[in-house]
């Protein structure tokens, strides 16, 4: 017994040396670039649970780029790895006759932050199968941003002209940037040759950049004002490189309203309306829909290049789903640090999510606060490890590319980092000498008055800081359990997206059934999400009447081809007559069955 508890104590003196000696080899780096620099610091195993370092670790600061941590992780666990975003095509007019809708097209658009030109295409192409060839009402875009100011408060003038600054409201389409490439014309004292990457935007451009024999002195300045008028100036050498850059689209409205005419003509279909922000009316016939790629995915896109855009999306959509209608970014940073911290157990009293990116100046998060949630997170790795291979890994990928490229670095930090005037940041996982995993956060803010010699090396502390934890060989070989590991994610409350496929299959299969049951005469084709009924009787309202009893158990719309309609058509189905001229030889209809949309 006494040789049992002398190695007990062996081992917790030895711990506890290695604790105070790593805390004075950590506190004297930092005191050698600046003994009163305004730093936070958390360092915690998850192997033990033990502290292995800290510094301020309560004291609040900005966090740039690490709150995508907070955001990414609220949308992970309220919508779950597998969620998608869902854009979706609809109608509420009535009748289709001689290529001409007879009403408004409703483009809902819920904010995914990958949407783009091709995906709008994908859902345009749908009026070309229905015969489509002119449109007589609008198109009214249903934005789940169209509420919310395009940045969120705090945010500083100079970011809004660069790509991370790209607005997310009232809509996100191409992320709201544009690529431009400058070419140097073939000789000096032409003009330079300017291009998009986007030409179906119809951009009008202010080209004032000239050829010159050589590069020397020569610079390119981009802007572009409130009409989407881009305006390029400088000069260029013959010979040199192309000079590219993405810039934020300052009207994403206008650049979508132009986008949709634009693609509209493409496909040979003439709009008579407008294209404008609206409201749904409800009970809208779905006529095509896209699928965003899986929330894991979009954190990846999120997190590995550090993506404002994205991250804002995230948090807005998340607290959208978490509240059930769309909130401005005030409530939505209530609704989150709400969710988070009943989640998670941390207190959150004193933090500030006034965005999902961190672009915010008014954003304030402590060390502690950070490394609990990467604890909880780590806690909880079957449910959540899209979460921590969505983060940078040093020296190979996203902003940690060209960071910690040494032998024994490489590859064993994964972890956001964060920069801004006067703040850098670095907070994830990394995995010691002896296979030990290190839960950190790292938060420099620059005091007022602090030169740009010393701050300048904020970075490279940082780096220092990580090799240094990533070197030791912690003593202490008791494993920390984490505290009820099997308790559940919130998203693990709602169904899978693979159970509301097959719950969908489930009713239209159900559907499919019943109409077969109930319809004679009529050739009924299943096709997933529709079905094609194929009807041969002479009264139209043999099928008509059939669908009306059903619809009370399904909901669902129809599309109808035919020379007739129903004289009582009633309020339910929702129906579009595609009007059909009458061809004696072949007088059946065709009833498309198609789901509905709020």
């Amino acid at each position: 017994m006494k040789r049992i508890l002398s190695s007990v104590l062996f081992i917790v003196l030895t711990s506890i040396a290695s604790a105070a000696s790593l805390q004075k080899a950590a506190d004297r780096l930092i005191d050698q670039v600046d003994p009163a620099i305004n730093i936070g610091v958390s360092v915690v195993d998850l192997n033990t649970g033990d502290t292995i370092y800290q510094r301020n670790p309560m004291r609040s600061f900005i966090p740039a780029s690490n709150m995508k941590l907070f955001s990414d992780a609220a949308a992970l666990m309220a919508l779950g790895p597998d969620y998608r975003y869902k854009s979706q095509l609809s109608t509420n007019a009535l009748m289709i006759e001689n290529g001409v809708l007879k009403g408004s097209l409703y483009l809902h658009l819920p904010g995914d932050p990958s949407f783009n030109q091709d995906d709008l295409s994908s859902l345009l192409a749908s009026l070309k199968s229905l015969g489509i060839k002119q449109i007589q009402g609008n198109i009214i875009l249903l934005s789940q941003n169209r509420y919310i100011t395009p940045q969120a408060p705090g945010w500083m003038v100079e970011d809004l002209k660069h790509s991370y600054g790209a607005p997310i409201a009232p809509l996100i389409l191409d992320e709201n940037r544009l690529t431009v490439t400058v070419n140097p014309a073939h000789k000096p004292g032409l003009p330079a040759l300017v291009e998009t990457n986007n030409p179906s935007g119809n951009w009008l451009i202010n080209n004032q950049v000239k050829t010159k024999p050589n590069a020397r002195s020569c610079g390119v300045d981009f802007s572009m004002d409130r009409e989407n008028r881009l305006t390029v100036r400088g000069c260029v050498g013959v010979g040199q490189w192309a000079v590219q850059q993405r810039i934020p689209i300052r009207n994403p409205l206008r650049y979508a309203q132009t986008l949709i005419r634009q693609k509209l003509l493409d496909i040979h279909i003439k709009l008579d309306g407008e294209v404008i922000l609206g409201n749904s009316p409800g009970n809208l016939l779905l006529l095509s829909s896209h699928r965003s790629k899986p929330i894991a995915q979009l954190m990846a896109d999120t997190l590995k290049p550090s993506d404002n855009l994205y991250a804002d999306s995230l948090f807005l959509h998340a607290a959208a789903k978490l509240n059930g209608t769309p909130l401005n970014w005030k409530l939505a940073q209530e609704t989150v640090k709400t969710f988070l911290q009943k989640q998670t157990g941390i207190n959150l009293e004193n933090a500030v999510l006034t965005d999902g990116s961190g672009l915010s100046r008014y954003d304030q998060l402590t060390p502690q606060q950070t490394v609990g949630l990467l604890r909880y997170l780590h806690d909880r790795f079957p449910l959540t490890y899209e979460y921590i291979a969505a983060l940078p890994i040093a020296g190979h990928d996203g902003t940690l590319q060209r960071r910690f490229r040494k032998p024994g670095q490489q590859g064993f930090i994964r972890a956001k980092t964060g920069y801004m005037t006067g703040v850098v940041s670095l907070s994830g996982y990394l995995y010691t000498a002896n296979a030990h995993t290190l839960a950190f956060a790292i938060f420099i803010n620059g005091m007022p008055g602090t030169s740009p010699r010393i701050s300048g090396r904020y970075r490279y502390l940082v780096d220092a800081l990580c090799d240094h934890f990533l070197k030791q060989k912690p003593k202490h070989h008791f494993i920390q359990l984490a505290k009820n590991p099997h308790l559940r994610v919130a998203y693990q409350n709602n169904p899978l997206q693979s159970e509301v496929k097959r719950s969908k299959e489930a009713r239209w299969r159900g559907l499919e059934s019943t109409l077969k049951h109930e319809l004679t005469g009529v050739a009924i084709i299943f096709r997933g999400d529709e079905l094609i009924l194929n009807d041969y009787n002479k009264d139209i309202h043999t099928v008509w009447s059939s669908l009306q009893t059903v619809r009370k158990k399904y909901p669902f719309g129809v599309l109808l081809e035919s020379a007739q309609i129903p004289n009582s058509q009633g309020n339910l189905p929702l129906m579009l007559w595609i009007k059909k001229s009458q061809a004696s030889d072949n007088p059946y209809r065709v009833w498309k069955v198609r789901e509905t949309v709020s």
